[in-house]
């Protein structure tokens, strides 16, 4: 008897250890099954979009160019020639090697000879294949045109790659895949941990920019060409002969995507920016930068107030400070590019840092105690934590209610919106990054049913340079029983990402005004590379469009009713888009 109750209670304790992780898995399924509508690389429709003619190409036979060119060549086979005997290490070590031969051919003959032995290593017999997709304009990324070069290339060089183009019959890509919602990864990456050398960098230099000329959703909408920016990145990065160097050229490098995703891996880079940070955040307002938030209150010692300018760092002018860093990090609009240079201007190497303020008039110099970056995001998250547990929500007046969803989840969203849900208008603070489960509860509890708010666009990686495009997500958005007063979506650029995304899905409902400033302008999934020496980096994977393919990129979601912070109502702590909400839910113009 004994021996059965001892083996009821393993069976209880066995069920109960395993209903967290299966209800874990339930809400996640439900969560992707609905948000995450699968690709299929066979039937998704081409994107088409304008074609982005490069104009740029070397004028002079000299060792850049002859870089330059067999950085093209070696992507182009790496991802056009089908052999499954090719391996990234192959194709690694086939770069490294000729790296020092192209800048010893002082002749065309000999350059072209080594691309040729390139282009036919191993020996194989042409390939008997024809490409489904022979029209070049099917290929929106890429244009083939810099093969007509006569200064470095010939027609031999030509026609072989051509061929190359003509034959691919578009099986799995050996070097790159497709992940499930469209995004791509690596296949075998390699890891080159150590500090590189020379040749090894221009490895890492060539591998980005094929990977985003081939692959990068976003290619077309980069400010400069392409191609010229490959030929002024490769002596810079053949010069970056220290560590601190060679993270400020990638960073430089892929700054020129304008994409924010690809700043926030700069930001953290202690060997760059520096690992401690004062204990306040900062804004750029009308050329003035100005102090908008105290971060931790328990490492508050009064000295530093909201509104207080900041003129000064360790002596040195702000402004100037600004100018010499906006090369490294940016986001894809005015306020995601000015949240990334106050941040980058705050990360200090030292533990302490003096600051010279204007405040009521008043030039002050204040002395600031650092902290480690970590450990203020630390701090803020236990205090979203902690702050999960407490109500969400308040209410303006009687009939109008605001709720924070900086700290909602899925386990916390339904209390407060059954707290709120009789109010005819409920303000949703989105001016955060939420968990990305709360998605699915809030749509149910704010969005029409069988709604439809965006398209994904991805790169088909059996086709480098050709873009897809389904629905990015399944026709089981919302619900009947919706929320039927009116919904006031506050926004501004810590709307990132997924909050772009959630921002989106809510805005299908009709009475949905959106307010604020723009948003990041990073709406989509990220994917990451990482450069020779362990130099992470992460551009935008996908694209997003809403339902007309109005993009979000660098754009931000659409908003109904501007509403921008200014100095004044920093100062005096003035939520200006919450107060507008509020005269727009008391029924109020905007």
């Amino acid at each position: 008897m004994k021996n059965i109750k001892k083996r009821y209670v393993f069976i209880l304790i066995l069920v109960g250890l395993l209903a967290i992780p299966i209800y874990k898995y339930v809400r996640w399924l439900n969560f992707y099954y609905r948000f995450s509508s699968e690709i299929n690389l066979y039937t998704d429709s081409i994107f088409k979009e304008k074609k982005r003619i490069d104009s740029f190409v070397p004028t002079v036979f000299d060792a850049n160019a002859r870089l330059f060119y067999l950085c093209k060549v070696w992507g182009f086979i790496k991802y056009y020639r089908e052999d499954a005997r090719l391996s990234v290490s192959q194709m690694d070590s086939l770069l490294l090697a000729n790296i020092p031969r192209v800048k010893r051919a002082d002749s065309k003959d000999k350059y072209c000879a080594i691309l040729d032995s390139l282009i036919e290593y191993p020996a194989i017999s042409q390939s008997k294949n024809k490409n489904p997709y022979p029209d070049l304009n099917d290929y929106v990324l890429i244009n083939n045109e810099w093969m007509d070069d006569t200064i470095c290339l010939d027609y031999r060089i030509k026609k072989k790659l051509e061929a190359m183009f003509y034959s691919h019959s578009g099986r799995r890509n050996r070097f790159v895949f497709n992940k499930s919602i469209g995004n791509i990864a690596l296949i075998d990456e390699l890891e080159y941990a150590s500090f590189p050398k020379r040749d090894m960098r221009l490895v890492g230099l060539f591998q980005y920019w094929n990977l985003i000329n081939y692959f990068y959703v976003y290619k077309n909408s980069i400010e400069g060409d392409w191609d010229r920016i490959l030929y002024e990145s490769i002596p810079l990065f053949e010069k970056a002969d220290l560590p601190k160097k060679y993270h400020l050229e990638i960073y430089r490098l892929t700054n020129r995507l304008r994409d924010t995703h690809a700043s926030y891996p700069a930001t953290i880079d202690g060997l760059v920016f520096g690992p401690y940070r004062p204990n306040f955040r900062m804004s750029l307002i009308n050329d003035t930068f100005v102090i908008n938030q105290i971060r931790i209150p328990a490492y508050d010692k009064g000295a530093f107030e909201i509104g207080d300018i900041v003129l000064k760092v360790d002596g040195r002018d702000i402004h100037q400070l600004a100018d010499s860093l906006k090369e490294f990090v940016c986001g894809g609009n005015y306020w995601s590019d000015q949240m990334f240079i106050c941040n980058a201007i705050l990360s200090q190497y030292d533990s302490a840092t003096v600051f010279t303020l204007l405040r009521d008039g008043e030039t002050l110099r204040t002395k600031s105690d650092n902290y480690s970056a970590y450990d203020l995001f630390q701090k803020e998250r236990l205090i979203d934590r902690n702050n999960e547990k407490l109500p969400l929500y308040h209410w303006v007046n009687d009939s109008i209610a605001y709720l924070n969803l900086r700290s909602a989840s899925v386990d916390n969203i339904y209390d407060n919106y059954d707290a709120i849900k009789t109010a005819s208008a409920i303000i949703l603070d989105l001016r955060s990054y939420p968990y990305t489960d709360i998605i699915s509860p809030l749509t149910k509890m704010f969005v029409p049913p069988n709604s439809f708010f965006a398209y994904s666009t991805y790169s088909d990686t059996r086709f480098p340079g050709m873009l897809r495009y389904h629905r990015s997500s399944s026709s089981k958005i919302g619900s009947e029983n919706y929320y039927k007063g009116r919904i006031i979506i506050l926004v501004n650029e810590w709307t990132r990402s997924f909050s772009e995304y959630l921002t989106m899905a809510l805005q299908v409902n009709p009475r949905s005004i959106t307010v604020g400033n723009s948003t990041s302008g990073s709406d989509g999934n990220v994917s990451l590379f990482t450069f020779p020496g362990k130099v992470l980096t992460a551009y935008s994977g996908i694209g997003i469009y809403y339902p007309d393919f109005s993009p979000t990129q660098r754009v931000g979601v659409r908003i109904d009713c501007i509403a921008e912070p200014s100095i004044q109502s920093i100062k005096d702590r003035i939520d200006v888009a919450y107060e507008r909400a509020v005269i727009i839910a008391k029924g109020g113009t905007y």
